[in-house]
């Protein structure tokens, strides 16, 4: 298990990621870019599921930190999608920390959202608050990831959410039943009428993301940008 401290990933930034990468978010029906989603891009020696998998809470906050830190420093306008786990928000230092670096023109989207069934009662009814709380702040909040197995939970407690982006592996799997495929995406409109489906690759996957009901779309189909950390760090 990878074991980075939270000034470790930053004092050892340069070891371990290279720079950002900005995938568009897209209108399906107009093709305007709405937003960028940011990722951080490794060294070529890490691997990035195992990298950011393994990431703690508190590691995950200072690369989330990092990140906006970098954002500011190139001084590219825009709204920008940051991706955090649960445990980011539940956390009292750790949103305490969150709170003094957000800013308006950043959407955290919460990349475990799955996962927000196995939460207890009491981490549940927090998230909420904390979701609401940034809301106060012009802080919009996004269910990633989401599924078809998980999307009931979200009911339960009636999340107040600003969008949701449907799991692209879901959405691959869901492209063989249409029917399937507008129901998830029904269920996700009664979380947000703001819905973005991940994986889209081709214009096969743009028609049925039309045809499915959701508004935007993310994926291979629209080209990401790069932004290298030396030559960010040369602004």
């Amino acid at each position: 298990m990878i074991n980075i401290s939270a000034d470790n990933i930053l004092l050892s930034v340069n070891k371990h990621i290279s720079g950002l990468c900005f995938e568009p978010i897209v209108n399906l029906f107009s093709g305007q870019v709405i937003s960028h989603e940011i990722l951080s891009r490794l060294t070529q020696d890490r691997d990035p599921e195992v990298f950011f998998t393994h990431l703690s809470a508190q590691d995950s906050m200072a690369l989330f930190c990092h990140q906006v830190r970098l954002l500011k420093s190139l001084q590219v306008p825009g709204r920008y999608f940051l991706n955090l786990p649960l445990m980011a928000l539940i956390d009292d230092r750790l949103f305490a920390r969150l709170l003094d670096v957000c800013e308006p023109w950043i959407t955290i989207e919460i990349q475990d959202a799955p996962l927000f069934g196995t939460l207890s009662r009491q981490h549940k009814l927090c998230l909420c608050e904390r979701i609401k709380l940034l809301q106060q702040q012009r802080i919009s909040v996004w269910l990633d990831d989401v599924t078809d197995t998980c999307v009931q939970s979200f009911h339960r407690y009636a999340i107040d959410v600003g969008g949701v982006k449907i799991d692209k592996h879901a959405f691959w799997t869901l492209s063989k039943n249409h029917r399937a495929l507008r129901q998830l995406v029904a269920q996700c409109a009664d979380i947000s009428p703001q819905i973005v489906i991940e994986g889209i690759e081709d214009s096969l996957h743009l028609e049925l993301a039309r045809r499915a009901g959701a508004g935007f779309g993310q994926g291979y189909l629209w080209p990401h940008k790069r932004w290298l950390h030396a030559e960010a760090l040369s602004l």
